[in-house]
């Protein structure tokens, strides 16, 4: 190859620029219906119609100018750097094209650096001319909800994360030789990496109990997938150090694409990855990756057992290594080579020995209550998963020694404790402080019944109560602004807006609490409930609390204070009508008296009987089962049409049994 020039050539860049002018075009006119056309045309709306909000009170953390049309932003940011890289790149797809650029007098590091400073220019104008749009007609704006300072911070922002996909798109295109799917593996760069991490925790759970894997998934999902990392922006901007952390990636990929084209052999434009150990990470990283996702859909998806799971790993890892081989060797009529995937399965069974051994170590590790400083105990399935920050500097944690202790012991109880997928089932975390600074968390899956059973002392506690429960978290805000009280009764929720009638009506619920554990992690949110409290704070999300008959402080502070009739109890329900199963197609009746509302309990084609003694009815929502098909269904009216609860034989009073003999 002859020596030429060592970097930007003019010659050169117009000969590349012309090749993408028209992407740069179609990028400007997209930016500018996104931005300054679309304002324009808000703005007419706005001065045409006096109820339009706008962006008057614009109150986001990021530039407003992103958050107005964001989502278009953003496909408009990861697709046209792609599709310029792709272009810039794709004489290396064709031998032809690739002769012709390798006989030119320059370095392959020149024809390089000529493709980002074209690529660069070509990403970089469009934004200049959006900017320049927007800023004539910012004075003209009756809702000027943006800065000149703005305009600046937004052009800097989506160059950034435009640059970033282009580097990437550039850098992938010099491993393989061909544009299809050169655009195909620069996604895919982007997204399987973390996927195959979630992908090995999610699988490693069925080998390790207690793996803390909620506590990996949100961080993978978002910070680990630049595109969710995008879509966060509206809620967390990027920091300095993501700043710095993008830009030594795009560093290292830059650096990465000289050497690789510096060793790019020329006739690699018929194969499909150019080196041969990138051919081998693509073909089994990808194999990996479709292994995983079959052995999660015979586990999870299916509800299959172990053997299913090993069926799903040979499937997925079959058919994955198959199209892979086809892609690579740009064929359909394979030569299967069989050693490699014999090789493959054969390390991936090798690794699963010390997973194992480091498992049971993992497992059984309950750190001594002495040595924990806080403990966190919530359950994500929670009406009340408390995952945010409560007008608090941390999450919510219990300190108290003897609260400590209970959560310790819970936790070995856990780890005993298998669950059974056919009854009703929660996940609980447990993130552990101890004294020396370091964390420890564990995840578990276990059946309700037995949450409910095992945290009942927990749940006691003055500790947990002020903790985790919604009362008395309530009850120390300065930003309550009301109270509402739902029930199946009544079609209208009871709103208490009043300061003394919210503290008076807090107490007597405290007062409850005094003498039952608290609801949290163990709610039972069925219908026959006497209804649910929402405390509406200055939060993410209201909170809630459910009222039942063994809550008498806090009915009768509904009875005092005239909300009795919103109150669903027995002795609020006139009556209920009774019938006996019998079968299936019983039980389709009773869905579409309940979930379809096509049909009432008058229709139904069984005996049925009408019970109007509230004494009786009582005793029906004490011994029921709640909304499980057992042997009997007693039907009640509520606000919105019908709902029921059942209870079989052995359960049933005499004063039903008797009037069905």
């Amino acid at each position: 190859m002859k020596s030429g020039i060592l970097l930007w050539n003019k010659g050169l860049f117009r000969q590349q620029l012309r090749s993408i002018t028209w992407i740069g075009v179609f990028l400007a006119i997209a930016l500018a219906v996104m931005l300054p056309l679309s304002m324009f045309i808000r703005e007419m709306t706005l001065r045409n119609d006096q109820y339009y909000g706008g962006f008057a009170d614009y109150e986001g953390i990021l530039n407003p100018l992103m958050e107005f049309s964001i989502p278009f932003q953003l496909i408009a940011f990861c697709s046209f750097p792609v599709l310029v890289g792709i272009i810039l790149l794709n004489f290396m797809t064709n031998k032809s094209a690739t002769d012709f650029f390798h006989s030119l007098p320059f370095k392959r590091g020149t024809i390089l650096t000529n493709v980002y400073v074209t690529g660069a220019v070509t990403l970089f104008v469009p934004l200049v001319i959006t900017g320049i749009l927007v800023a004539i007609l910012y004075p003209f704006l009756t809702d000027q909800f943006y800065t000149i300072t703005n305009i600046f911070s937004w052009i800097g922002l989506s160059y950034l994360i435009m640059l970033f996909m282009f580097i990437l798109t550039v850098t992938v295109g010099v491993f393989v030789g061909n544009a299809l799917l050169h655009g195909a593996l620069t996604y895919t760069v982007i997204i399987v990496p973390a996927l195959i991490i979630l992908l090995i925790l999610t699988n490693l759970q069925y080998y390790v109990t207690g793996l803390a894997l909620s506590a990996y998934t949100d961080t993978l999902l978002t910070n680990g997938i630049f595109f969710g990392r995008l879509i966060e922006l509206t809620q967390t901007p990027f920091s300095l150090t993501e700043y710095l952390v993008y830009t030594l990636i795009a560093a290292v990929l830059v650096a990465l694409s000289y050497l690789a084209y510096a060793k790019r052999p020329s006739e690699a434009t018929d194969q499909t990855i150019v080196f041969t150990f990138v051919r081998y990470v693509f073909l089994y990283s990808l194999t990996l990756f479709v292994m995983l996702i079959f052995g999660f859909y015979f586990t999870e998806i299916q509800q299959g057992n172990m053997v299913w799971t090993i069926v799903g790993y040979v499937l997925g890892a079959f058919i994955a290594y198959t199209i892979l081989q086809m892609i690579l060797q740009k064929t359909l009529r394979l030569s299967w080579p069989w050693k490699g995937f014999i090789v493959y399965g054969v390390v991936v069974t090798l690794l699963l020995v010390p997973i194992n051994l480091v498992a049971g170590f993992y497992e059984d590790k309950v750190p001594a209550a002495g040595e924990v400083s806080s403990v966190e105990i919530h359950s994500p399935n929670s009406r009340n998963s408390i995952w945010w920050d409560l007008e608090e500097t941390a999450n919510p944690a219990l300190t108290d020694p003897e609260a400590i202790e209970m959560v310790t012991a819970i936790h070995r109880d856990m780890i005993d404790h298998e669950y059974n997928r056919s009854d009703e089932w929660s996940t609980v975390l447990i993130n552990y402080t101890l004294e020396d600074g370091s964390t420890l968390s564990r995840e578990y899956d276990v059946n309700h019944e037995f949450l409910k059973d095992v945290t009942a002392d927990l749940r006691s506690t003055q500790d947990f109560k002020e903790t985790y429960d919604p009362v008395y978290i309530a009850s120390r805000s300065d930003n309550l602004n009301y109270m509402m009280f739902y029930s199946n009764h009544n079609s209208e929720p009871v709103r208490i807006a009043d300061p003394d009638e919210m503290e008076s009506l807090i107490n007597a619920m405290k007062a409850d609490l005094e003498t039952m554990p608290s609801e949290e992690l163990a709610v039972n949110w069925q219908q026959q409930t006497a209804g649910e409290v929402q405390f509406s704070m200055q939060l993410p999300y209201d909170l809630y609390a459910g009222i039942t008959t063994e809550h008498t402080n806090t009915i009768e502070w509904f009875k005092e204070n005239g909300y009795e009739d919103a109150l669903f109890l027995p002795e609020n329900i006139k009556s209920v009508t009774v019938a006996k199963s019998n079968g299936d197609e019983f039980n389709m009746m009773t869905d579409a008296i309940v979930y379809e509302q096509r049909m009432t309990p008058e229709d139904l084609d069984v005996p049925t009987i009408e019970i109007t003694d509230s004494e009786q009815i009582q005793e029906l929502f004490e011994i029921n089962s709640g909304q499980r098909y057992g042997d009997y269904f007693v039907f009640f009216r509520m606000s919105n049409g019908y709902s029921f609860v059942s209870f079989d034989e052995a359960d049933a009073p005499d004063f039903i049994t008797s009037q069905f003999d």
